[in-house]
């Protein structure tokens, strides 16, 4: 989290501590508890005897690891007077380890959506780098929310006056320093946005009507395409293996009073109704769902959706952004600071 700081020339972020410290104290509490009890005798404690090479490298491990998120942290200074982008990492908020690089290194601020993967689980991370050409990436932070990427970014590229390189939706978009508080009519009033309009496509799908004071576009489902058709068979092959190989063996051979039949059900629902429940939600989403567009002088609204549909509305003067993202070619609306970000379904 950023910290307060009278020194303009100065910005100050840091992790570690605060609420993170409650996570690590039961697993430091759990580990010095299993290393003290390895010593305290079976007659005494009770139980069963706790053989020292298991008790003590046991209770280590949750002890360093809760140890490492209470009392280790990290503390990133830019110093603008300086020149100097400096992380400290701390134990007992001292000082062990010091990484300095020189301002001068970086012409932009890159902020990025990447997947890290672990053997059972995967999520997504939204990194904030200086960047500049030749040089090693200088890392500002990691967060799982695209907001608070998008709203540290914009706080340092004011901050540096450096341009924000911005590729977390999926293409790349160039904000400059000077125009992140600026709405898009702001932008055209002040020439730092133009109003060239593309050439339409080949073959336009979605339904335009103009008013003269409103303009509405309906746009229609997906359809077929490639993701679906790979979805779509996995569920289904899933769903005949199953079938084949269990349900039909099991009932033919099961006597109708059997206790073994609602047991079957109940794993029935699981391995054939939820994924008829997705195969329903996929065949919604590709081929009934559909989203309108909605823009006038004072406001912007999508609404999308199937079965219910959701509508999100940005005041005009709030937004920031109008892009188009490389998965689809649906646009994406951003109002200040990334707090309301509208991306197609």
């Amino acid at each position: 989290m950023p910290l307060p700081n009278t020194n303009s020339d100065i910005w100050q972020t840091k992790a570690g501590g605060g609420c993170a410290s409650l996570f690590g104290l039961p697993f430091f509490l759990a580990g010095i508890g299993v290393i003290v009890a390895t010593f305290i005798p079976a007659d005494v404690r009770g139980g069963d005897e706790m053989p020292l090479y298991f008790g003590i490298p046991f209770g280590g491990i949750f002890a360093l690891v809760g140890g490492a998120i209470l009392f280790v942290g990290m503390n990133l200074t830019l110093d603008r007077a300086t020149g100097a982008a400096l992380k400290q990492w701390t134990v007992f908020s001292k000082p062990i380890y010091s990484k300095s690089r020189s301002l001068k290194e970086f012409d932009r601020i890159v902020v990025r959506s990447e997947i890290r993967r672990s053997k059972n689980s995967s999520y997504t991370v939204y990194p904030v780098r200086l960047l500049g050409d030749g040089v090693d990436a200088f890392e500002i932070s990691q967060s799982r929310e695209k907001s608070k990427a998008r709203t540290e970014s914009e706080e340092i590229a004011k901050f540096l006056n450096l341009p924000i390189h911005d590729e977390s939706s999926g293409s790349l978009r160039i904000r400059e320093s000077d125009a992140l508080d600026l709405s898009v009519k702001e932008k055209f009033a002040t020439g730092k946005e133009t109003n060239e309009i593309p050439d339409p496509p080949a073959t336009l799908k979605s339904s335009i009507d103009y008013d003269g004071t409103r303009l509405n576009v309906a746009i229609p489902p997906l359809g077929l395409n490639a993701g679906f058709v790979i979805a779509f068979l996995a569920i289904s092959v899933f769903e005949i293996f199953f079938i084949s190989v269990f349900a039909l063996p099991f009932l033919e051979d099961v006597d109708s009073d059997s206790f073994a039949l609602p047991i079957f059900a109940v794993f029935g629902l699981m391995f054939l109704g939820i994924p008829t429940l997705i195969l329903l939600a996929l065949v919604g989403n590709t081929f009934l769902a559909r989203q309108s567009v909605s823009v006038s002088a004072d406001a912007i609204s999508v609404t999308r959706g199937w079965p219910f549909k959701k509508s999100v509305t940005i005041p005009s003067d709030a937004v920031e952004e109008l892009f188009i993202g490389s998965e689809t070619s649906y646009p994406g609306l951003a109002s200040p600071s990334g707090s309301e970000e509208v991306k197609p379904y």
